[in-house]
């Protein structure tokens, strides 16, 4: 026993093959659990410093990371009524975040120029270095909103993901980023495409899809990122069933993300069946309050306001106020989402010609330290005492 004691302890990552904390990065990544992935990509990384897909691993994860910070990753959550939720919600970027994220593209990149410089038809550098691109062009066009540039870095990735598949059009998973590059350059609305072709940009949307659904069948590294990117496109492309079915089995086999199952419940929105998304959306805010999905994944005060919101929408006003209930009368929790939640309670009080509720819940609000929906209230009072408006 004592001797146990004094052997010097080993590394981790030297006792597992790396590919094993590689895949458990990569659940915990699509599980919406970025810190966790961060140190099982970094132990991979211990086991086999030079594996340039491990390092573009944890440097996709840092860029995820940082969107999901800024709220990025919410997208859609919330409909247009409640557009001041995306606005008030904007950060500025974390610089050590994207700094480690560069570090890592960086890195790859010299490592991979240098070994296609011995062997131009290294197709795993290749690969590497395209993916590098890829991620940048996801960097400028989300964070930086530098769109153009993020059209070029996406053209870079093409053309050296497009050598991969020359070289070996089984390898499958270089598919992805001429997919996505396809279909979104045959999306650019007709109106401004010839922009597009002036500066060579071509794309087919039909081609696009062909490529994501290879990848999703016949990939090994990125099968599942093609699944999520088709369920977006037939969700655009206004095919629901495929993209619910797609999403239920992300769902199942990621079960700790409540993104994926509001994704779903917005497929029914475009699809024009709202009962059923906001069917989804409680049953989520639910599991959220009971804990399932861990804390930070899911901004609760912002989907229960959310729910509410769309229950006012039916006119189903007990249940809009049982939703915002849920935000306003929590002793904690987001104070911005208590005025706004106050607000939508006093709309419906005084819908029910329950005068004395709209002007307490209205007085609250406007005691409390939020410009807007201060504002908002005392607006409100006026006009119940009669007087104009400022």
């Amino acid at each position: 026993m004592c001797a146990i004691l004094i052997v010097p302890a080993r590394s981790e990552a030297n006792e597992v093959d790396p590919w094993v904390y590689a895949h458990a990065g990569v659940d915990h990544f699509y599980n919406f659990e970025y810190p966790e992935a961060v140190a099982d990509f970094k132990k991979a990384i211990e086991g086999d410093p030079d594996n340039l897909l491990f390092r573009n691993y944890l440097g996709n994860t840092y860029l995820f990371m940082e969107l999901s910070r800024l709220g990025k990753l919410e997208g859609n959550l919330y409909d247009a009524s409640n557009s001041f939720l995306k606005e008030k919600s904007e950060k500025d970027p974390d610089p050590k975040t994207i700094g480690l994220f560069q570090e890592q593209v960086k890195w790859v990149r010299a490592r991979a120029e240098a070994r296609l410089k011995k062997n131009p038809r290294d197709v795993e550098a290749l690969y590497a270095l395209g993916a590098t691109y890829g991620m940048e062009g996801n960097y400028l066009f989300t964070i930086e909103k530098k769109y153009f540039d993020a059209l070029k870095a996406g053209g870079k990735a093409n053309e050296l993901h497009e050598k991969v598949l020359k070289i070996d059009p089984n390898y499958h998973d270089a598919k992805l980023i001429p997919g996505v590059y396809e279909y979104v350059v045959g999306s650019i609305p007709r109106s401004v495409k010839w922009l597009a072709f002036l500066f060579g940009y071509r794309g087919s949307k039909e081609r696009g899809i062909q490529l994501l659904q290879e990848t999703m069948v016949k990939g090994k590294l990125v099968a599942t990122d093609a699944a999520f990117l088709l369920a977006v496109v037939y969700n655009r492309e206004r095919q629901f069933e495929y993209s619910r079915r797609l999403l239920t089995s992300l769902s199942n086999f990621f079960p700790r993300n409540p993104l994926i199952r509001l994704e779903i419940g917005r497929t029914y929105t475009r699809e024009g069946q709202p009962d059923k998304t906001i069917e989804h959306y409680v049953q989520v805010a639910k599991e959220l309050d009971a804990g399932k999905f861990g804390p930070d994944k899911v901004p609760r005060e912002r989907l229960w306001y959310q729910v509410g919101t769309m229950y006012q929408q039916r006119g189903k006003h007990a249940e809009a106020l049982d939703a915002y209930a849920r935000v306003a009368d929590r002793h904690e929790g987001d104070g911005l989402m208590k005025a706004y939640s106050g607000l939508r309670r006093g709309e419906i009080f005084l819908a029910q010609n329950r005068m004395d509720r709209a002007r307490a819940e209205y007085e609250r609000v406007a005691a409390m330290p939020y410009d807007e929906p201060r504002k908002e209230a005392q607006a409100r009072l006026r006009t119940m005492d009669g007087k104009p408006a400022q």
